[in-house]
């Protein structure tokens, strides 16, 4: 964010950007990832036992309940700052898709979110044991590599010097059409299996997510004409 605000220049200095950085990872990231599990994934088991949902060293993060979030906590602090709120975000979200791409890795390495059974033998050399004996698709490594795709389409764009906004709303789409596709390798969720058969929880959030980035790069074609 340092050296894309050289070209950008969206923050006034430096302690801006380590200060958002800083409450984007504090309250969007772990406490918005938090909440967004508890609500969105576990809410029966976590309203039975509230005091489970602070025990984050269990696992339990939703990628989606931290996007919410951050996209508050940056607003809130353009607020406070003076600072335009779209301009800020399309400097966020490009790091953003790369710090995703190592996440990935450290979810693999953990065996958390791991991919569905191979179930056609040629795909077989391409599978992994994560301990249950059973060879499965290595979801974490396609998500990963996806999340590092879209950084480099972001950064590009960013070079491209696009209207503001435009970065912001292509994040939204690309990521979540980007999560849509690699979740069919991912298993889904045990407490709460697949959806219509196929689909995972996961992937209706991101739907939501493309969803509102077409809405946006209509509402700033709009605005443009």
């Amino acid at each position: 964010m340092v050296k894309l605000n050289k070209t950008g220049k969206v923050f006034k200095s430096n302690d801006q950007i380590f200060d958002l950085a800083f409450w984007i990872f504090i309250l969007g990231a772990i406490i918005g990832g938090r909440l967004g599990y508890v609500l969105f994934y576990n809410f029966s088991y976590y309203l039975s036992s509230p005091l489970d949902a602070l025990k984050v060293w269990e696992g339990g993060m939703s990628m989606h309940g931290g996007v919410i979030v951050s996209i508050l906590v940056i607003y809130f602090f353009c607020r406070k700052n003076k600072i335009k709120f779209f301009k800020a975000g399309d400097l966020v979200v490009i790091p953003t898709a790369l710090a995703l791409m190592f996440t990935r890795i450290a979810n693999f390495i953990n065996h958390e979110l791991i991919g569905r059974p191979i179930l056609n033998s040629n795909w077989n050399w391409l599978g992994i044991d994560f301990g249950d004996g059973i060879l499965r698709y290595p979801s974490q490594f396609f998500q990963s590599a996806s999340a590092l795709i879209l950084f480099l389409i972001l950064l590009i764009l960013f070079y491209k010097k696009p209207k503001t906004g435009v970065i912001s709303f292509s994040y939204l789409i690309l990521y979540g059409l980007f999560r849509f596709i690699t979740e069919f390798w991912r298993a889904p969720d045990i407490q709460i299996g697949f959806i219509f058969k196929y689909f995972t929880l996961g992937q209706f959030f991101s739907l939501g997510m493309l969803i509102a980035g077409i809405m946006g790069l209509i509402y700033i074609h709009k605005k443009m004409k």
